[in-house]
């Protein structure tokens, strides 16, 4: 057992020191910012999607009713007219289409930039884009959207057979239920966000690497999700950093929000790279993606001719320098 401690321990600083040397706060910060903007076309989908089901009043209620417990309710209404004000114009086919388009492009914008990220932790890159690699990228963005609505689905499922399961269970145990509905549904969280975890892992970056591996590192992810939610909540609600910006609190809560479950996504993703080294697993790029270090070395090539190119503009400068100076001491000579 001590072994295992052991083992896991070094798991966790190898981890930090990769999730330091990849610069995940850069990282972190910038897909905030890309956050920022693909949330309004995120959130009307994934709502849309668990809506066809339960109504998208019920569902946009349960949304913002989750935002509120978490950042204050400020922000989760905040969040709310985000929705609205994304909803699409039904005036036209010609407006819904290009409204459509539009809210595809946005939602999928943010898992474009993990996707970077991902590869970048993996030591992978993208081959070359062409069109179709860039629709392909897209669908797979797309596809994460899905994911989140389904997840979103199957937790309201869950949520409903659990009180109505609690409903009935209270005539016979009425001490008990409420504790056990609370461990079922930090239960139904955790397995929720561990999926979503793993299919990051396994579906955005350009390798192949078994489902069971993303799960391991998925499962920690999730655990510190969980605890840095709370830890996060409690900070929100004792300090309230965003304040100080006045209108634009919400804003900024949304954006630090993002951050930090961001710094928590790469460890986990650094996390999962140890692991597969540790199990000498074979992650090899998939066909869409190739060793990073080749187009380092291409850039290098590319530098060294650059540098080739300067050379000879330098070399041709300072023989007219020089031409420029020999006559100009012929000429004193001369007046000598």
């Amino acid at each position: 057992m001590w072994k295992s401690i052991k083992i896991f321990l070094k798991l966790l600083k190898k981890s930090y020191q990769s999730w330091e040397k990849n610069g995940a706060y850069a990282k972190s910060a910038t897909i905030a910012y890309y956050a920022l903007f693909s949330l309004p076309s995120l959130l009307i989908i994934v709502v849309s999607i668990a809506g066809y089901f339960f109504g998208r009043e019920a569902v946009q209620g349960r949304l913002t009713g989750e935002i509120s417990e978490f950042i204050g309710e400020d922000t989760a209404n905040a969040v709310e007219t985000m929705i609205e004000n994304a909803a699409l114009s039904q005036d036209s086919t010609l407006a819904l289409i290009f409204g459509l388009s539009m809210l595809i492009f946005g939602a999928t914008g943010v898992f474009f930039q993990l996707k970077i990220a991902m590869n970048n932790i993996w030591n992978v890159a993208a081959k070359k884009t062409n069109f179709m690699r860039l629709v392909l990228d897209r669908v797979i963005s797309l596809g994460m959207v899905f994911v989140l609505g389904l997840l979103l689905l199957i937790a309201m499922v869950i949520s409903a057979l659990l009180k109505m399961i609690a409903g009935e269970v209270e005539n016979f145990f009425p001490d008990i239920t409420g504790f056990m509905v609370n461990i079922a549904n930090y239960g139904l969280s955790f397995i929720i966000i561990t999926t979503l975890f793993a299919a990051i892992f396994k579906l955005l970056p350009d390798i192949k690497i078994r489902i069971r591996t993303t799960y391991v590192g998925a499962g920690l992810t999730a655990v510190l999700f969980l605890l840095g939610e709370s830890a996060i909540s409690f900070y929100f609600g004792q300090s309230s950093p965003g304040s100080v910006y006045g209108g634009a609190s919400s804003v900024v809560l949304i954006l630090l929000w993002v951050y930090f479950t961001c710094l928590i996504l790469f460890f986990g993703a650094e996390f999962t790279v140890q692991y597969a080294l540790l199990r000498k697993e074979k992650v090899v790029p998939n066909r869409f993606g190739e060793p990073a270090i080749y187009q380092e070395m291409e850039k290098l090539e590319q530098r060294k001719m650059e540098l080739k190119d300067e050379k000879h503009i330098l070399d041709r400068l300072k023989s007219h320098l020089d031409l420029d100076e020999k006559e100009t001491s012929d000429s004193d000579k001369a007046q000598s």
